[in-house]
């Protein structure tokens, strides 16, 4: 049968909280941002600024590759879309576990990767303009969705950066 629980249950009430608050207290976004933030020295503001600093390193070093490979092949291939595509949620895949907060996204656009971050992003959005979407995996289609709902929120965007959100908007992004 089904097991069901609820806050009333005597097991619940010895385990010392609720179920539904102990499962709610580390959602898997969460577990991976504390998960990238404790491997660089704890969480908060200070973590997420030692992220950010990562991130930017691993632009300034993949983006080259990136947009060699962008501009030969004519579509995405290979595993990065989390780092021209940052949000508050760390990839399940990337191997640094990068994300950016309200707080550092102003920084990320102003970072010594911003002029190679927006080489990328226009080239995508050149590609995607003249082939279409299937330029981009479809598991990468939900981070295009969810890159666009966080980076409208940023204030004081350069307009490079409205203006590829804007291209990207053209697109019907599955939130999946």
């Amino acid at each position: 049968g089904t097991w069901r629980f609820s806050s009333s249950s005597p097991r619940l009430r010895s385990w010392g909280r609720p179920l539904q608050e102990a499962m709610s207290a580390h959602p898997a976004k969460q577990r991976r941002r504390t998960r990238s933030a404790s491997r660089l020295g704890g969480a908060g503001a200070g973590a997420d600024r030692r992220i950010l600093d990562v991130l930017v390193q691993q632009q300034r070093s993949a983006f080259p590759r990136i947009l060699r490979q962008l501009e030969k092949q004519e579509r995405k291939t290979g595993h990065w879309i989390w780092w021209a595509c940052p949000t508050e949620m760390p990839g399940a895949c990337d191997p640094i576990g990068s994300y950016v907060t309200h707080e550092t996204a102003p920084e990320a656009l102003t970072s010594e990767s911003a002029d190679l971050w927006r080489q990328v992003l226009e080239k995508i959005c050149d590609l995607l303009e003249d082939k279409g979407m299937k330029v981009l995996p479809q598991i990468d289609h939900g981070r295009i969705h969810h890159f666009l709902i966080f980076w409208e929120k940023v204030a004081d965007k350069p307009e490079w950066m409205s203006a590829v959100l804007e291209r990207f908007r053209n697109f019907q992004w599955p939130p999946k």
